[in-house]
C-alpha cells in the first residue's frame, strides 16, 4: 500500500518514506544557500536599499551574526556597498543539490512530497516507543529458559534428569529429580522477571511522558499504523498483564482526555498576535538581519500572501506516539521527546538552551539555534502550511556531529507557473540546530521542532551500548574449578564402570539392581559397565554443585544490600547512598591493587573559585589553598594560621575600600586590586579593561534580574570568572538577545555580541567578537597560555610576556588552573571580510570543524596581552586521609587527569600522593622520539632500582606485590604516554611505575585513560579499579575490573556507567577496606565450604558403591539426595557468606594493612580448593567407615524387636552424622560466632530431623516407612553418631588450634591484642573510659605502628612482612 506521492504506511511501528533519488553533482553546496531554478535563466539576489544610514545598516547586519555561525546559514552585510563580500552563487539547472554521494541519507517531507520524488524507493523509520526490557509477557518463559540453559551446568543436570526418564535408569521417585533444577530455574526466572519488570516501569514512564504534537494536518511520511493479528495478540497479552498489575491505579491516562492541558489554535494567516506572534518589525528576527537579506528576503518555508485557515493544533500525546516527520512543541523544563530539528524558538534570535547531562554528563547549558528558513513556523497555522523537505545523515552514535540540509521550492509570487518558475533553495544545518532526545529545555519558554530521528535511532539510544559484562576474578577462576569437578566426576564414573565389569566377569554376578532395573538384554558384561557409568553419573551428580551459582547470586545480592544500606557511605548533601549497579563483583572489591582516579570532580570538588590574577605584570590576590599547603609542606614550611590571618585582614580592608560589587562574598581577596580600580593611574586602566573582558568573554547566560540574577554557564571556570568580576563591580546584568548589559563600577554599558568562536579541546581557547557602546569592534580571547602567547602581536612588551609567564607558572605550581587573557581591536572591513569566510566554513557540510579552525586562526592573531587568571578547584573532604589509608593497605593510586603537569603535581602534594624529599621522575613533551623515551626509562630503572628492564625481571616483578618505594614518583605527559602505549617498551615503563609510589598521568584523553588501565590490568594480572565523575571518565570506568562513579556536579554519566556509585571520594576507603575485604573473605570461604560439603556427600556414595559392587543403588533415601543442597546444608553456607567477619569496620579502617591478604589472593587459591576436597574425602571415609565397621561387627535390634539392617536403616546411620558434621564444620570455619550463625546451624539440623521424622511416617515413603522409629531407638545409632562426629572433626579442630597457637595470622594477633585491650578496659573502666579509642568510620585515625607480640621464643609483628601467612612476596597460584 503506497500513497499517490510515494508515502506509505507504518508497519510494525515503522514508517516508510521515499529516499535515495539520484544525486547530481552539478551544483556546489559549499555555499550556505543556493538557488536552483527550474529553467536555465540565472537569477540574481536583491540587496538592501543603499540609502539607509550606514551605521543603522551595520547594526542590523552584524548584531545577529553569532546565530548564523551556529545554524550554518549565511550572513553578510545588507547594504550594496558591502554586499560584494557576501554574494552567494545562484545557478539555474534542472536537478537537485544533495548530500554527497558517499553519504547515505534520509529524506523527511513536510506537508507534501515533490512530484520529482514521488516514485523513489521507500525508507522505514522506527517508532518512538522505547523498550529496554529483555522479555515480554509472551516470550518470557521460552526466552528465559533459553538464557538459563546457556549455563553448561544446567544442561548437564537436565541431561541427567532426562537420563532417568529412560526405563533402564528409571528412578524410584520419577518426579523428585526435577525438584532441584526446577527450584533453581524458577528462582532465577523470578529474579530476572523482577529486574525486567523494573526496566519496563522505566520504559513506560518514558513512553508515557506527555508532549505536544501538531495534529489536524497530514504527516506525509506515513499513513495509519498497520497492526497485524499476531501483534494485536501480543499487545492484548501485554496490556492485560500490565492492567492486572496496575489495577489499583487509574486504568487510563490518555492525554486526549486531559482538558486541563489541552488547548488548540485555529487561526488565520493573520493570527500572529497569539502567544506565538512575531515581534515588531524593528525587533523581529528578519529586521535583525539574520543572514544575508539580499539572498533570503523571500527564503522562507512558509508561503507568503496566503490568507488561509487550518484545523491544525498542538495536542498533548504520549511520547511514544511521535513519528518521524511530526512537528512537536516542547515547553520550558520539559524533556526533548525525540531528536528534533529546531524550526523556531520563543527567542526572536532563534536561540534556546538545553541541558545535556543525560547524554554527556555535563550539567552546564548548551545553546542551540533555529534555522533562518523555518523562523516563521511559530504558530500551528504556519507549521501546517509550511512546505519543505529535509535531507540528513543516516542515524549514528556521534553526539557532536551531524550534517543536513533543508530544501524548498520558492517562487516570487508563491505560485509556480511557466513564467514564474520555482527556485530550489537550501539551508544547511548541523548539530547546533538539533535538540537531542534526552536533553531538557532550559531558560526558554518553548521551541518547535521537526522529528528527525525517533526511538532506537535517537542519539541517546544509539549511545546506550551494552555495558561491558564484568565477572569477578573468583567467578572466572570458578569455571576452571567446576571443570576440575567434572573431570573428577567422569573419572569416578569410569572407574565405577570398569570395576563393575570386573565384578561381573569374575563372579558372573546376576545381582538385581534395586534402583535401576536392567532387562535381560542388557545383562552382558560390557553393557553392564556402560550402564554403570551412566548410573554413577546420576549417583554422583552432586559433585558438580548445581546450586552453587544461585547461592553465590543470593550471597552477593545480600552483600550489595549491606553496601547500599551502610549509613557511613551516605552523602547527606546529595541525598545519595552508595549504589551498587553490578551485584556480581562485590568480592573483587577486596582484591584491588591499583586504583586509577580522575582529578577534577573526583579528588577535587569541581567547584571553581577565582583566587589570583596577574594584570599587566602585577599579581593580585591572597589565597591559601590545599594545593598551597601541600606545596609549602613539600618545602618544609608550615605557617597555615599566619597566612589565614593575613588573608582575613586583607579581606576586611578590601570591604572597607570597595564601593561596588559584593566583596564580602567574593572568593577573590585583594585590597590592593580594589585600591587600583578606584584610582586613576595607568594600572587602573589595565585592571578595568581586564575585568571588563572577564565580564564579556564567555558563554554565560543570565537568568532572572536584580537579587535573583543567576548565571548559567557551559563551564564552571567561566562562571567563576564572571562571578568574580561581578563581586568586584563588573556586573553582568543581561545577555538577552546577544546584547550584553554590564554595569562597570556603577555605570551601565551595552555591548552587542557579533560572534562567538567556542572553546574546543583542540583549540584550547574561546573568543568573542563584540561591538561596544562606542561602535568599536573588539575581539576578546582567553585560553591556555601556550596557545595565547604564540598569537600575540609583535609590539607586546617582551618584559610583560616573560613576567606573565612567570606568574602563570607560579599559579600552576600552587595548584591553580590557569588561563591567559588577550584582546584585539578590529577594523570593520577586516571583520566583514573574515565574517564571509567564517560563514562559509560554518555552512560546509564536510570537515566543518577543520574549516572553522582555519578561519578562526585568521582573526585570532595579533593579540594584545592583558594578563592571566588562577582558579582553584578545592579538594574534597577527606581526600588526603583516604589516599593515605589506601596506600597503607598496599593499594597503588594512579591519577589520570587532563590538567597541566604543574597543577597535577601540586594537587599530588596536597593529597598525600607526593611528599617532600621524594624524587620525581618527569617524562614530559621534551622527549619527542621513542628511542629517547626508552633510554630515559632504562636509565632510571638502572640508577634507582638496579634493573635492566629484561623480560625475566618483568616476570619476577609480576609476582612481587610489596608496596613500592616511597622515595620515587613518576609524572608523565599525555603526548609522551601515547608514544609509550604504542611502543614495544611499555613493559619497561610499567616496571618503572610499579617501583614508584605515585604515578601522575597529565593531559591525557579519555581513550588514553582506558588504554593505561588496560595495559596495567592485562600485563600485571591485577585487579584494577577506576573512579571518576564525568562523562569523559566512562571509558576508563568500563575498562577497569571495578568502575566507581561519583555522583557529582558533572551529571550522572559516570555514575550510570559504573559498577558502584558513591557521593564522595572518601567513601572509597570504607567500600574497599571494610565491605570489599569482608565480601572477599566471605565469598571465598563460602565457595570452599560448598565444595567441601558436596565432596563428603558424593564420596560417601562412592565408598558404598565399592562395597556394593557398583550396583547403582543409593545408600540414602532419594529425598535426602534432592534436599541435601536445598535445605539440609544450604543455610549455614549462605549465612557464612553474608555475615561472617573477623574484625569490625572500625578495626578494618584502623589497621588497613589487613587488606593485603586480598591483594595476595590468599583467601581463595588452588591450594585451598584441594584442602577442601581432601577434608571432604577424609570425612566421607569416616562417615561411611564407622557405620560399615559397626554393621560388619553385628546386627542391631530396636527395643521393639525390629532389626535395623536394611539399606534405609544404614543410610540413616550414615546421613545423620554426615549432616551434623557438615554443618558443624562450616560453623567452625567461621571467624566469629554469633546468634545468627548458631541459630542457622541449629535450624538446619532441626530441618533434617523434622523431614526425617515426618517423611518416615508417610505411607508414600515406601521402604523408608518407620525407619526413624526403628533406628532412633537403638543405642548403636547414637554411638555411631557420636563416634563419627568426633573422628571427623578432630583433625580440623586440631589444625585450627595449632594454627592459632603456633602459626597465628596477622588478624589473629590483632584480635588477641584487641581482646586484651578490651579486658583491660573492663577491669579499669572507671579510669580508662575517657581514653578508649574508637575510630569513627568516616574519620581517619592517626597512623599507628602495630606492636610486636611474643609467642614463646619467637616474636611476631603485626606488619604484613612478619606474618607467617603473608611473608611471601609471591601470590599463590590461582586456578587458571
Amino acid at each position: 500500500m503506497t500513497g499517490s506521492q510515494g508515502n506509505s504506511f507504518i508497519h510494525h511501528s515503522h514508517n516508510q518514506v521515499g529516499q535515495g533519488f539520484p544525486i547530481t553533482s552539478s551544483q556546489s553546496i559549499s555555499e550556505p544557500y543556493s538557488e536552483i531554478s527550474d529553467n536555465s535563466g540565472a537569477s540574481t539576489g536583491s540587496s538592501h536599499d543603499s540609502a539607509s544610514p550606514v551605521e543603522d545598516e551595520f547594526a542590523t547586519s552584524v548584531a545577529h551574526l553569532p546565530n548564523r555561525e551556529r545554524s550554518g546559514s549565511y550572513d553578510g552585510p545588507p547594504n550594496s556597498k558591502l554586499a560584494s563580500y557576501a554574494n552567494a552563487k545562484e545557478t539555474s539547472i534542472s536537478g537537485q543539490s544533495d548530500l554527497p554521494n558517499e553519504a547515505p541519507s534520509r529524506r523527511i517531507y513536510v506537508n507534501h512530497i515533490p512530484n520529482e520524488h514521488a516514485n523513489l524507493p521507500k525508507q522505514t523509520f522506527p517508532g518512538n516507543k522505547i523498550r529496554t526490557t529483555m522479555y515480554t509477557p509472551l516470550n518470557f518463559i521460552p526466552k528465559n529458559l533459553y538464557n538459563q540453559f546457556k549455563n553448561v551446568a544446567n544442561i548437564f543436570f537436565l541431561f541427567l534428569i532426562l537420563l532417568q526418564c529412560i526405563p533402564t535408569f528409571h528412578a524410584r521417585h520419577p518426579a523428585l529429580p526435577f525438584i532441584p533444577l526446577t527450584i533453581i530455574l524458577l528462582s532465577t526466572a523470578i529474579k530476572d522477571g523482577i529486574e525486567d519488570y523494573r526496566r519496563s516501569i522505566l520504559d513506560n514512564k518514558f513512553n508515557h511522558t506527555i508532549t505536544f504534537k501538531l495534529v489536524g494536518w497530514k504527516n506525509v511520511n506515513s499513513l495509519n499504523e498497520h497492526v497485524g493479528l499476531w501483534r494485536r495478540f501480543k499487545k492484548f497479552v501485554s496490556h492485560t498483564v500490565h492492567d492486572n498489575l496496575k489495577s489499583h491505579e487509574n486504568k487510563s491516562q490518555c492525554p486526549s482526555y486531559a482538558p486541563s492541558i489541552f488547548y488548540s489554535h485555529r487561526n488565520s494567516r493573520d493570527s500572529n498576535s497569539s502567544n506565538f506572534s512575531l515581534m515588531s518589525s524593528r525587533d523581529s528576527i528578519e529586521a535583525l538581519g539574520m543572514g544575508n537579506t539580499s539572498l533570503f528576503r523571500n527564503f522562507s518555508v512558509v508561503p507568503k500572501n496566503q490568507n488561509v485557515s487550518s484545523e491544525a493544533h498542538f495536542e498533548p500525546v504520549y511520547r511514544k506516539k511521535i513519528q518521524v516527520g511530526d512537528i512537536v512543541r516542547v515547553r520550558a523544563n520539559e524533556a526533548i521527546p525525540a531528536d528534533l530539528l529546531i524550526l523556531s524558538t520563543e527567542n526572536k534570535e532563534g536561540i534556546c538552551y538545553v541541558e545535556t547531562k543525560n547524554l554527556d554528563g555535563e550539567t552546564n547549558l548548551k545553546d542551540k539555534y533555529s534555522l533562518y528558513s523555518t523562523k516563521d513556523c511559530r504558530s500551528e497555522l504556519e507549521c501546517s502550511i509550511a512546505s519543505f523537505w529535509v535531507q540528513s545523515e543516516e542515524p549514528h552514535s556521534d553526539l557532536y556531529n551531524l550534517t543536513g540540509v533543508v530544501e524548498t521550492h520558492v517562487s516570487d509570487d508563491s505560485i509556480e507557473t511557466a513564467e514564474n518558475p520555482s527556485t530550489l533553495k537550501q539551508e544547511p544545518f548541523n548539530m547546533s540546530n538539533i535538540a537531542l532526545c534526552g536533553c531538557t529545555l532550559r531558560n526558554s519558554k518553548w521551541i518547535i521542532g521537526l522529528a528527525l530521528y525517533t526511538g532506537c535511532e535517537t542519539r541517546i539510544q544509539m549511545n546506550r551500548g551494552v555495558t561491558p559484562s564484568k565477572r569477578s576474578r573468583i567467578t572466572r577462576e570458578l569455571n576452571w574449578t567446576i571443570f576440575l569437578n567434572f573431570l573428577l566426576l567422569f573419572l569416578m564414573c569410569i572407574i565405577s564402570g570398569m570395576l563393575r565389569m570386573v565384578y561381573s566377569a569374575r563372579q558372573n554376578s546376576a545381582k538385581v539392581y534395586e534402583f535401576y532395573e536392567l532387562s535381560t538384554a542388557t545383562t552382558s558384561v560390557p553393557v553392564q559397565g556402560i550402564v554403570s557409568i551412566f548410573t554413577c553419573l546420576i549417583l554422583f551428580q552432586n559433585l558438580v554443585p548445581i546450586s552453587l551459582y544461585i547461592t553465590i547470586d543470593i550471597v552477593r545480592t545480600i552483600q550489595s544490600f549491606f553496601i547500599h544500606s551502610d549509613i557511613e557511605m551516605y552523602d547527606e548533601k546529595l541525598d545519595y547512598p552508595c549504589s551498587p549497579k553490578s551485584w556480581n563483583i562485590s568480592d573483587d572489591l577486596g582484591q584491588v591493587e591499583y586504583v586509577f582516579s580522575d582529578k577534577t570532580g573526583t579528588l577535587t570538588q569541581n567547584v571553581m573559585n577565582f583566587k589570583r590574577t596577574t594584570i599587566n605584570g602585577i599579581v593580585y590576590g591572597e589565597a591559601y589553598t590545599d594545593a598551597t599547603r601541600g606545596f609549602e609542606r613539600a618545602h618544609g614550611r608550615n605557617n597555615i594560621q599566619q597566612r589565614l590571618n593575613e588573608i582575613k585582614e586583607d579581606r576586611e580592608r578590601m570591604i572597607e575600600l570597595s564601593r561596588y560589587g559584593n566583596p564580602a562574598t567574593s572568593s577573590f581577596v585583594s585590597s590592593k586590586l580594589v585600591r587600583e580600580l578606584h584610582s586613576t593611574n595607568e594600572q587602573s586602566t589595565h585592571c578595568r579593561d581586564f575585568f571588563t573582558v572577564l565580564a564579556l568573554c564567555h558563554s554565560v547566560v543570565t537568568d532572572g534580574h536584580g537579587d535573583s540574577l543567576v548565571y548559567n554557564s557551559q563551564s564552571p571556570d567561566e562562571e567563576a570568572l564572571v562571578k568574580a568580576a561581578c563581586d568586584l563591580g563588573f556586573i553582568l546584568k543581561s545577555t538577552k538577545n546577544k546584547r550584553y548589559v554590564v554595569e562597570i563600577l556603577g555605570k551601565r554599558s551595552r555591548f552587542q555580541v557579533l560572534d562567538i568562536i567556542p572553546f574546543t579541546s583542540a583549540r584550547k581557547r574561546m573568543s568573542i567578537i563584540i561591538r561596544d557602546h562606542e561602535g568599536y569592534i573588539n575581539l576578546y580571547c582567553k585560553g591556555a597560555d601556550n596557545v595565547i602567547l604564540r598569537r600575540l602581536a609583535g609590539d607586546n612588551s617582551e618584559e610583560l610576556i616573560q613576567k606573565t609567564i612567570q606568574d602563570l607558572s607560579l599559579f600552576a605550581a600552587e595548584g591553580f588552573r590557569t588561563l591567559c587573557v588577550a584582546q584585539r581591536r578590529l577594523e570593520k572591513k577586516e571583520y566583514l571580510e573574515w565574517k564571509v569566510k567564517f560563514n562559509e566554513a560554518n555552512s560546509a557540510l564536510h570537515d566543518r570543524n577543520e574549516k572553522i579552525d582555519q578561519v578562526s586562526n585568521l582573526i585570532e592573531r595579533e593579540l594584545n596581552l592583558l594578563g592571566g587568571t588562577a582558579i582553584e578547584d578545592k579538594l574534597q573532604d577527606g581526600v588526603p586521609e583516604t589516599i593515605d589509608l589506601l596506600s597503607r593497605a598496599g593499594i597503588k593510586l594512579w591519577v589520570l587527569t587532563g590538567d597541566k603537569v604543574e597543577t597535577a603535581t601540586n594537587i599530588g602534594y596536597s593529597c598525600n600522593l607526593l611528599e617532600s624529599g621524594m624524587s620525581i621522575i618527569r617524562i614530559d613533551s621534551t622527549f619527542s622520539e621513542q628511542e629517547q623515551i626508552r633510554d630515559f626509562i632504562l636509565k632510571n630503572l638502572n640508577d634507582y632500582f638496579g634493573l635492566k628492564g629484561t623480560e625475566e625481571e618483568f616476570k619476577m616483578m609480576m609476582q612481587n606485590h610489596d608496596p613500592p618505594s616511597t622515595e620515587h614518583a613518576v609524572v608523565i605527559d599525555g603526548c609522551v604516554l601515547s608514544m609509550i602505549l604504542e611502543s614495544e617498551f611499555a613493559n619497561q615503563f610499567l616496571m618503572l611505575c610499579k617501583n614508584c609510589r605515585t604515578v601522575l598521568c597529565c593531559r591525557v584523553s579519555p581513550s588514553q585513560k582506558a588504554a593505561v588501565i588496560s595495559l596495567v590490568k592485562h600485563s600485571l594480572d591485577v585487579t584494577t579499579l577506576a573512579i571518576g565523575d564525568g562523562a569523559n571518565d566512562v571509558s576508563m570506568i568500563q575498562q577497569a575490573d571495578i568502575g566507581i562513579g561519583i555522583a557529582g556536579l558533572e551529571g550522572q554519566a559516570a555514575a550510570m556507567s559504573s559498577d558502584y556509585a558513591i557521593g564522595q571520594f572518601r567513601f572509597l576507603s570504607r567500600l574497599l577496606l571494610v565491605h570489599g575485604r569482608w565480601d572477599y573473605k566471605r565469598t571465598s570461604q563460602m565457595i570452599s565450604n560448598f565444595f567441601y560439603k558436596n565432596v563428603i556427600w558424593t564420596f560417601t556414595l562412592f565408598w558404598y558403591q565399592l562395597y556394593n559392587e557398583f550396583d547403582g543403588n543409593y545408600i540414602f533415601d532419594y529425598t535426602y539426595v534432592m534436599l541435601f543442597n536445598l535445605l539440609f546444608t544450604s543455610f549455614p553456607v549462605i549465612i557464612n557468606g553474608c555475615f561472617d567477619k573477623d574484625v569490625d569496620a572500625e578495626t578494618s579502617l584502623k589497621y588497613p594493612h589487613l587488606y593485603k591478604s586480598g591483594i595476595l589472593r590468599q583467601e581463595w587459591s588452588k591450594r585451598k580448593f584441594w584442602l577442601s576436597v581432601l577434608d571432604g574425602i577424609y570425612q566421607s571415609m569416616i562417615c561411611f567407615g564407622v557405620a560399615l565397621f559397626v554393621f560388619t561387627a553385628g546386627n542391631f535390634v530396636s527395643p521393639s524387636g525390629h532389626q535395623t539392617e536394611s539399606i534405609e536403616d544404614i543410610g540413616l546411620f550414615i546421613s545423620s552424622p554426615a549432616i551434623f558434621v557438615i554443618n558443624t564444620f562450616i560453623l567452625l570455619n567461621q571467624e566469629s560466632l554469633d546468634l545468627v550463625s548458631v541459630g542457622t546451624w541449629l535450624f538446619s539440623l532441626v530441618i533434617f530431623w523434622f523431614w526425617t521424622g515426618v517423611y518416615s511416617e508417610i505411607l508414600g515413603s515406601n521402604a523408608f516407612h518407620k525407619t526413624t522409629f526403628r533406628v532412633c531407638k537403638t543405642l548403636a545409632f547414637w554411638v555411631v553418631n557420636l563416634l563419627t562426629i568426633v573422628l571427623s572433626l578432630f583433625p580440623r579442630l586440631s589444625a585450627i588450634l595449632a594454627q592459632k597457637l603456633f602459626y597465628p595470622k596477622e588478624v589473629d594477633l590483632l584480635k588477641g591484642k584487641l581482646e586484651r585491650e578490651e579486658g583491660l578496659r573492663m577491669r579499669n573502666q572507671s579510669s580508662t573510659v575517657e581514653n578508649s579509642s574508637v575510630v569513627p568510620s568516616l574519620s581517619i585515625p592517626e597512623r599507628e605502628e602495630p606492636p610486636n607480640f611474643s609467642y614463646g621464643h619467637s616474636t611476631i609483628s603485626l606488619p604484613i612482612t612478619s606474618s607467617s601467612s603473608l611473608t611471601s612476596k609471591k601470590r599463590p597460584r590461582t586456578i587458571v
